[in-house]
């Protein structure tokens, strides 16, 4: 045994000796998740926390080509399937400052850490402001403010091979100030997320259990625009604006029947419990819009998706399902169905893959805040329906470091919560609404991305999308015709690594409703975002960074009358111990 250990020793030194390279492609079938529609990389300076969590490999459908870089021939012992990996680490803080004022800190340590517990605690402040270079009064401009602050905690427990037990909890403070042609609107928010979550196998079965509470609530102060000269002090009037309390329990079951073919059935129940609020009535007749009070209740939607998977020897993957939704309160259509299918096909250097989705969506407050911290509050919502999303592409690479891909769909939205300005309902930044809107329309693009060692990676993609009134690519709420994506990764030397990263969103439209038959458009300008990173580890434990984004100063709006931060960025250290 000694000498077989002494002669892997000796190879290993030998290959790192030589200095020798090895390219290796790694096929692998991953499901193509909906992308969630996220907010603009225009305004949080955030730091993500460097918390490492339990990672779950299904079994994956969808070929995706794979990198392997090199690593050291040296490791720490692997952790097996029924222990967690041990880092020598167990905290870590990072924190970056960019003027006027962008501020971001970290922090985070692992109370419990052993092969089969983790328990950390982790804390996190973003904040920032900016000119909104409008609303001037006697010269002078209201700023555009955003403070947060969250903490929290995560505990998992590893019970041998039979399973593991995960939870966690997190408490959010949201402290904003929004400028607007009449008032100065203050905000406080509240936010509280809560999981818990089981995972288990036994011989062929695999199965899940969990729940999940999400809590926003929030109050607006509005002020008369005290920030202009000679102006009085301003008048405060608080609105309560309640709390939306958001409850999710989920379960699965999965089986494997003979050879690779296995069935499974998945179950959800969602409810949202709302607070009062308004809505936005079309008065046809008079060719208008009204606001309506809206009382608070209790919107669910309860999903079971059963179905039958196959994957085969030769790269063929195949998923047959159907999601059933049934839902309660409101005045929607209480059932519907849509499917759930995927097919795919991969070999050497070559992959194919189609989907179709769709199902029962609500919408709540949280969501819009996710998008645009600046949201239009107080607003009650209808579910969102997708009937129909149809998504294929084809993979071809990587040879000698290079790949590329074509992909497109289509798919149809109703009451997809898009933004929009009604002129009327409160005057100023008031206007601005999220209007629930029937909307279809087809997306295509290509993508392709090169690497050379482990030294340079360069992507890039463009993708188009029609846009029109009730048509285009529902994802994309800021309705651009064009999104150009490109980036470069270099690492020079071991310790270094600098990132330069381009995007472009172009034709950006919101659509505006004054009383007329046909919708306007309001341009909210093309958003030209580029940014650059670097990285220097001066020991294993110590980084250094620094990051500017929207370095071109692109001058464009979120939502309508809500304009996007300039130039701004963050340059900090992060320390692990």
């Amino acid at each position: 045994m000694k000498k077989i250990s002494y002669i892997l020793l000796f190879a290993a030194f030998s290959a790192q000796a030589q200095k020798l390279s090895t390219e290796i492609t790694v096929e692998r079938t991953v499901v193509p998740a909906e992308r969630a529609a996220m907010r603009l990389n225009s305004v949080s300076p955030s730091i993500v926390p460097a918390t490492v969590q339990d990672t779950r490999i299904d079994m994956a459908e969808y070929g995706q080509p794979g990198t392997l870089t090199r690593s050291s021939y040296l490791l720490a012992p692997a952790a097996w399937a029924d222990t967690f990996a041990l880092s020598p680490y167990r905290g870590y803080v990072s924190a970056g400052y960019f003027p006027v004022y962008n501020l971001g800190v970290s922090a985070g340590y692992r109370l419990l850490q052993t092969s089969d517990t983790r328990l950390g605690v982790w804390g996190q402040f973003d904040g920032y402001a900016y000119d909104s270079k409008e609303h001037a009064e006697n010269g002078k401009t209201p700023d555009f403010k955003n403070n947060s602050f969250a903490i929290g905690a995560d505990f998992d427990r590893r019970f041998g091979r039979a399973g593991v037990l995960s939870a966690g909890v997190a408490y959010r403070f949201g402290k904003q100030s929004l400028p607007d042609s009449h008032y100065i609107v203050d905000r406080n928010l509240n936010m509280v997320d809560a999981k818990i979550a089981w995972w288990a196998r036994a011989g062929r079965v695999g199965y899940h259990v969990g729940a999940e509470l999400h809590t926003f609530g929030y109050k607006e102060d509005y002020g008369s625009p005290g920030y202009a000269d000679g102006m009085p002090e301003p008048q405060l009037h608080l609105f309560d604006k309640g709390t939306e309390t958001r409850f999710e329990a989920n379960a699965g079951l999965i089986t494997r029947l003979s050879g690779s073919s296995r069935a499974g059935l998945e179950l959800k129940a969602d409810f949202l419990s709302r607070p009062d609020g308004m809505v936005i009535v079309p008065d046809f007749d008079n060719k208008r819009w009204e606001i309506a009070g809206a009382d608070g209740g209790t919107l669910g939607v309860m999903t079971a998706t059963p179905y039958y998977a196959f994957g085969g020897d030769k790269g063929v993957n195949l998923r047959l399902g159907a999601r059933l939704d049934i839902s309660t309160g409101g005045k929607d259509k209480k059932f519907h169905v849509a499917p759930d299918v995927l097919a795919s096909y991969a070999a050497k250097g070559f992959s194919i893959y189609a989907r179709a989705g769709g199902g029962e969506v609500l919408n709540t407050q949280r969501s819009l805040y996710d998008y645009t911290p600046f949201f239009p509050a107080g607003w009650q919502y209808r579910r969102s329906h997708l009937p129909l999303t149809v998504d294929a592409g084809i993979n071809v690479g990587p040879f000698a470091g290079f790949g590329i891909e074509l992909f497109g769909g289509w798919a149809r939205a109703n009451n997809w919560l898009m933004p929009a300005f009604v002129a009327g309902l409160g005057g100023g930044y008031g206007d601005v609404a999220f209007l629930a809107t029937d909307i279809k329309g087809a997306h295509a693009g290509v993508r392709a991305s090169y690497s050379w060692r482990s030294m340079v990676d360069v992507k890039a993609s463009v993708e188009f999308a029609p846009q029109k009134p009730g048509s285009g690519y529902y994802l994309w709420r800021d309705r651009a015709k064009m999104v150009l994506e490109a980036s470069l990764a270099v690492r020079p030397v071991e310790k270094l690594e600098v990132n330069v990263g381009y995007e472009l969103r172009a034709d950006r439209v919101a659509y505006g409703y004054d009383g007329t038959e046909m919708p306007e458009a309001i341009s909210l300008g093309d958003a030209s975002l580029l940014s650059v990173s670097a990285r220097y580890s001066i020991t294993p434990a110590l980084d250094v960074f620094t990051r500017g984004d929207n370095l071109l100063g692109s001058d464009y709006y979120m939502l309508p009358g809500v304009r996007a931060q300039g130039l701004h960025g963050l340059v900090g250290a992060s320390f692990k111990f």
